[in-house]
């Protein structure tokens, strides 16, 4: 195969594994993970059944694949940051901080179904492991930020922070247009990015 009919091929293998994915997370949301076939996310596809299995072996490895398109995301924020850490704890706490809700603004769809998916207790069973992989990633990180900025318990305030952040974007994506998502962001900022006061 020529290396432009390969990259056609590649690019509408992507297309395809998108469309199932978009597909996938709004049943999953809509229905949850275990009353959502393989067939119904196939029909909103626009593929048949048989071509989905070219794309994932199971329902549960398809699950797998979108949820790490968000933890993906924190891992490309903290690589992106990595030069920022020169600059101090504050700088990169600002960073994570516009950059989280830029995304989150930018791409409101795709986290508002991911956020219901964390509410599907098949799900959080599924992907476990996984996940508790990468809270202990960002919490390790949080630690390490709140200690250069000499908090007492940077381990304490590295979860509140985190619990912060979820539950303000979890209200902003439950109500975008009434939740005032740029004085919350400046407040953010303004309460994490400094050193810690007495």
């Amino acid at each position: 195969m020529s290396e432009k009919r390969q990259a056609r091929f590649e690019m509408l293998r992507q297309t395809s594994k998108e469309r199932i994915e978009t597909a996938a997370l709004e049943l999953f949301a809509q229905n949850g993970f275990g009353h959502t076939s393989i067939s119904q996310i196939a029909k909103a596809a626009g593929i048949s059944k048989g071509l989905m299995y070219n794309y994932y072996e199971s329902k549960k490895e398809l699950l797998k694949a979108i949820v790490r398109k968000g933890t993906n995301f924190g891992d490309r924020l903290m690589e992106a940051g990595a030069e920022l850490a020169n600059k101090g704890p504050e700088q990169l706490l600002k960073f994570l901080i516009e950059a989280s809700f830029a995304e989150v603004e930018k791409n409101m769809a795709f986290w508002k179904l991911l956020t219901s998916l964390a509410f599907q207790e098949d799900v959080l069973k599924t992907m476990s492991d996984e996940l508790d992989v990468k809270k202990q990633e960002h919490l390790e990180t949080g630690k390490t930020i709140f200690s250069q900025l000499g908090y007492p318990d940077p381990e304490a305030q590295a979860m509140l922070f985190g619990g912060t952040m979820d539950g303000v974007f979890m209200h902003y994506v439950l109500a975008p247009n009434h939740y005032p998502i740029k004085e919350v962001k400046e407040l953010m900022v303004q309460q994490y990015c400094k050193k810690y006061e007495k």
